[in-house]
């Protein structure tokens, strides 16, 4: 099994218009289009990092590496980055390999 880990924070634009909440949901949700319909996906979510540092963790466990390599150019998941690009920025990104 694959640990995809994200940590994001928000746009400048996204903090001055006071809009971290609407754009959790928003997030949320676009997470929410790729569970169950990206085949070695077993889960997604995202939600605000709890500890400080960047603004929200985005975690994904995926079946192995070869699951990770064809969701990196799912169709979804391209929407779904292309659906975030104007909300996050500061993007961190770490692969685990576990048994």
């Amino acid at each position: 099994m694959i640990r995809h880990i994200l940590f994001w924070n928000y746009t400048d634009k996204v903090r001055k218009e006071h809009k971290e909440e609407e754009m959790l949901k928003f997030l949320q949700n676009s997470v929410n289009t790729m569970n169950g319909n990206i085949d070695g996906l077993i889960k997604a979510e995202i939600g605000t990092n709890i500890d400080g540092g960047y603004d929200l963790v985005f975690y994904s466990g995926l079946r192995d590496k070869e699951a990770l390599e064809k969701f990196k150019t799912h169709p979804l998941h391209i929407a779904h980055k292309d659906r975030c690009m104007d909300m996050v920025t500061d993007r961190l990104c770490g692969d685990l390999e576990v048994n």
